[in-house]
């Protein structure tokens, strides 16, 4: 009998040292510490450009842009991502004017070119780029690149 209640305290005894030195996470600084082991999620980021008269823009035109993104594997929307990059997988969406509206083109490339409406009004317009994770869901990755759209000029003969 002594011998049981020997062998249930050391059982006991070792549950309770292995439950004290569980492993941990401190979330508050987004990093998680797993077997003394860090990973660390870092936020997005993305920076646009553009190579064409920022000043002139035609109606029914494009803009050639070019993306660069950190901290963000780009894979293309309709791909599954790696397994290992899944947590860090997006795409970037490019919108004009507003993020409200209907993006104009969703890709992982670098380079596009956005077309502006042909009867896009004339005035001051935005271009923006945004990263969104691969599931759909937005960052706060954002960057714009002003543009003016020049009034159409039309001839009669």
């Amino acid at each position: 009998m002594r011998s049981v209640i020997s062998r249930v305290a050391l059982v006991g005894g070792l549950v309770a040292c292995l439950a004290g030195t569980a492993c941990t996470a401190d979330v508050h600084d987004n990093t998680a510490d797993i077997h003394d082991n860090t990973v660390n999620i870092e936020e997005a980021s993305v920076e646009i450009d553009t190579d064409a008269d920022v000043d002139n823009v035609e109606p029914g035109s494009s803009v050639p842009c070019t993306a660069k993104a950190d901290n963000v594997v780009l894979v293309e929307p309709n791909t599954t991502p790696p397994e290992d990059d899944a947590e860090n997988a997006g795409h970037f969406r490019y919108y004009v004017d507003t993020t409200d509206s209907e993006p104009v083109v969703i890709t992982a490339q670098a380079s596009v070119n956005i077309q502006i409406k042909a009867d896009m009004p004339e005035g001051d317009h935005k271009i923006i780029c945004k990263v969104h994770k691969h599931d759909g869901t937005p960052t706060s990755a954002t960057s714009e690149i002003k543009i003016h759209v020049k009034a159409k000029v039309t001839t009669s003969g």
